[in-house]
Formats: C-alpha cells, sequence, structure tokens
C-alpha cells in the first residue's frame, strides 16, 4: 500500500500542467463555496442579533390574534404585565431578563410644520429594554436616547389653556378631552418621520391619542433622537416613548402589548418556548425570533437554498474536471498498465493506483482553498466588513465565520468527489487486458 502511494504521488507530477489545472480548480471551487458560506453565516448571524438583540429579543409574549388586532384595536389585545408575571418569566430556566412593550395608534403635530401624521407609538422602560436588546442603542442615528429615569410626572392643563398649550384650535379645545396634557416628555422617532413632520432635535410635537375609556388624550414631548434599525420589515411611521408615561395616558395598568424576554446565550429557545408555554394562559402567543422574522425567516431559507445550489454547480464543475483528467491519464499510460499487469499487478491494484492520485490532487487542491478562504475570514472577522443595506441610512459591520463542522464537511466533499469522479475512469483502466494495452500506441 506505502509503495502505491508512492507511486501515484509521484504519477501526478508527470504531466505537471494537467495536475496543476485540475488542483486550481479544487482549489478555486473549495475557497469560494467556503469563501461564500463564511460570509453569509456571518450575514446571517448579523440578522439573528440586529432581530433579538437590537429589534425583537430573544422571544415575545402576545396575546393570540395580536397582529390583526394591533391597529384596529391595540386595547383588545393586552396581556398581564406585573409583579408576579415578572417573577414568573424570570423564574423560567433560560431567562435572563423581561421588560414590557406597549403599542397604540395616535397622531402626532407638529406645531412648526402645521403637519399631523398618523403613527404607531412604542413604549418600553429603557432599565429593561436595554437588558434584553442592548444593541438598540445602535439604531439611534441622531440626538439621544430616552432615559426612563428622567421622565417627569405629568403636569395638568386646565381645559381653557389646551389650546395654547397643544396648538388645537378652539373648537378642539372644547371637545370632551381629558385635560392631561403632558410636557417634558421624550420621543424618538424614525428618520422618514422626521422628514414628514418636518422637524429637528429638540423640537415639540402633540401626541393625540385614545385611552382605553375612549376619551383623547393629548401629551407634549420633546424629540431627543431618530432611530433606524437598518432592517428590512421595520416599519417607517413609528415612534418611541416611555412606557410608564404612556400607561398614564392610556390609562392602562399592570398590562402591555406585549413582554420581550432576553434567554442565556447558549439556551436554545424553542425549549425556553415550551417551558414558558406550559406556565402561561393559552390565550397566550410564544413566538421566538424566527418566528417573527417575517420576511427575514423566508429570506435566511432562500439564501440557504441558493447556497445549496451554489455548492452543487461548483462541485460539479470540479468533478468534471477531475473525470476529463483522469479519462486522459488513462488513455496516456495504456501501456504502463498493461506492464503492471503483466507484472503481476492486480486490478485492484490499478484502480487503487489512480484513485490515490485523485485523492492527492483533491487534498492538495481542497486544503489549499480551505487554508486561503479561512485566513481571509478571519482577518475579516477579526477587522469586520462594514456594508449599508440598500436603502438604510446607517451602516452594518458584518464578521464573517464559518464552522468546523462545515470546513469538515466541505474536506471530505473534495475528497470523495475527487475518488468518486476518478473511480469509473479508474475502474476502467484495470478492466484492460494486458495484451491489449501493451499493443496500445
Amino acid at each position: 500500500m506505502f509503495d502505491l502511494i508512492k507511486v501515484a504521488i509521484r504519477n501526478v507530477g508527470r504531466n505537471t500542467r494537467r495536475a496543476l489545472i485540475t488542483i486550481i480548480t479544487v482549489f478555486i471551487g473549495v475557497f469560494v463555496v467556503v469563501g461564500i458560506r463564511g460570509l453569509l453565516d456571518g450575514l446571517q448571524n448579523e440578522i439573528k442579533s440586529g432581530l433579538t438583540r437590537k429589534m425583537h429579543g430573544d422571544i415575545q409574549i402576545h396575546r393570540l390574534g395580536y397582529e390583526d388586532s394591533l391597529e384596529a384595536n391595540p386595547y383588545k389585545i393586552l396581556i398581564p404585565y406585573t409583579i408576579e408575571t415578572i417573577d414568573l418569566l424570570k423564574d423560567t430556566d433560560g431567562v435572563v431578563e423581561v421588560t414590557p412593550r406597549l403599542k397604540v395608534m395616535a397622531l402626532l403635530n407638529h406645531q412648526k410644520s402645521q403637519s399631523t401624521t398618523p403613527v404607531i407609538i412604542n413604549s418600553f422602560s429603557s432599565q429593561t429594554e436595554f437588558q434584553v436588546v442592548p444593541r438598540f442603542k445602535d439604531s439611534l442615528l441622531k440626538g439621544k436616547m430616552i432615559d426612563s429615569s428622567l421622565e417627569k410626572e405629568a403636569a395638568s392643563v386646565a381645559d381653557d389653556d389646551l389650546s395654547e398649550a397643544t396648538g388645537l384650535d378652539e373648537k378642539a379645545s372644547k371637545t370632551k378631552i381629558h385635560p392631561k396634557a403632558v410636557g417634558n416628555h421624550q420621543l424618538m422617532v424614525t428618520p422618514s418621520l422626521m422628514r414628514g413632520l418636518n422637524a429637528e432635535i429638540g423640537d415639540e410635537v402633540v401626541i393625540l391619542l385614545q385611552d382605553k375609556d375612549n376619551m383623547q388624550q393629548v401629551l407634549v414631548a420633546t424629540l431627543v433622537g431618530v432611530v433606524d434599525f437598518a432592517m428590512p420589515g421595520a416599519q417607517a411611521r413609528m415612534a418611541w416613548m416611555d412606557f410608564s408615561t404612556l400607561q398614564k395616558a392610556a390609562g392602562i395598568q399592570g398590562q402591555a402589548s406585549e413582554i420581550a424576554i432576553r434567554i442565556k446565550e447558549n439556551a436554545d429557545s424553542e425549549i425556553v418556548r415550551a417551558k414558558l408555554k406550559e406556565k402561561l394562559d393559552p390565550n397566550l402567543a410564544v413566538q421566538t425570533w424566527i418566528e417573527l422574522a417575517g420576511i427575514l425567516r423566508d429570506s435566511l431559507n432562500l439564501q440557504n437554498v441558493i447556497f445549496n445550489l451554489v455548492m452543487f454547480i461548483v462541485f460539479s464543475i470540479v468533478i468534471s474536471a477531475i473525470v476529463n483528467t483522469s479519462l486522459m491519464t488513462v488513455m496516456e499510460r495504456t501501456r504502463e498498465i498493461g506492464t503492471l499487469m503483466a507484472l503481476g499487478y492486480r486490478r485492484f491494484h490499478i484502480t487503487l493506483q489512480f484513485l490515490i492520485e485523485s485523492a492527492v490532487i483533491g487534498l492538495i487542491g481542497g486544503m489549499s482553498g480551505m487554508i486561503l478562504a479561512v485566513s481571509i475570514l478571519l482577518f475579516l472577522n477579526n477587522y469586520g466588513l462594514t456594508f449599508a443595506l440598500p436603502g438604510q441610512t446607517i451602516t452594518t459591520v458584518l464578521y464573517p465565520t464559518i464552522t468546523i463542522a462545515f470546513l469538515l464537511k466541505v474536506f471530505f466533499l473534495a475528497l470523495f468527489s475527487a475518488l468518486g469522479a476518478s473511480f469509473v475512469p479508474a475502474y476502467r483502466a484495470s478492466k484492460m487486458k494486458p495484451v491489449q494495452a501493451l499493443t496500445t500506441n
């Protein structure tokens, strides 16, 4: 066996040009596959991180029918959020932190531009929100983040002062409005909403919403920041304010629209989800980040399908190159094969020799391509690859990565592709009759 390996290695170098072409083909194939997979894994990790650490959290709890009822009647989809709820959730194995969110439909009025825009007001508590989604702060484009600890108590304003405080006309000020025009609150908006309002950081806006009793509430808030998630699916007309402030304005205590949860780094979200469902009301939906991903989930699946197709095409080209090389090698060495068989070499030995030669080519090309691809990926992982998604105003840093499992998969795929591609030519060589082979020109 050792002699066969020595002879096979020596034979690879007999036709350097052809062997080099085949090695380069395998090299390029492995390099492309490993490189694309590394970049794709980095992109998918960034998407996951963006969803779990920037927007959704690892798990969310909603009332069933949440998405259908949010815009129609946001008060119909409220869920309990009390000390008991927090303790129940935090006592679940794998849960690190929980945070409440409240969403209501509202109108934003900007006095300077005299424009009124319908929006979804999202509220959160900064003390827990940034624990659940620590990368939320990465979305800040301009200004500053809301600080719940700085929120001030609402100051009541008399009905006859509402017009001056809010910019509402006289007719509006005499309607049945609860006299709770609240100032000194903080509001963050998306870039498109900021442009739509024709507003700037530091401007005051008026928020008009209906509380759970259908009373119109008026709040005055200062625009403190502009946030951009740079993620597909993020709604354009959204604003954010403090959770407790919106709770009071909406007349809601001990309730929230959703609860976001962060789990331990190595915890399985599906397992934690199952544990939570056992504890919670069956009318509550417990969803993992992948369920919340929407079109991004479909995008991730499509990316993997396309990659598998690319890998199939690449290795098909590699196999074709090895088959071509092996066939030409067999044709050129017909007399040599006849001599070996006349000397007593069995057909098994002839087949094995050609297989070893192909394996050597596959190993040289495959290992070279893998080493170069991994080296580049490690470099990019160390420094990051900065880019901006189409239509987004902030950049994203991608850190390419690759798993040992995938490298082993590619290694054996390249090896077995080389062996498989050379099997038929090798077997054909072993079936030659010695006399026929020796008399072939």
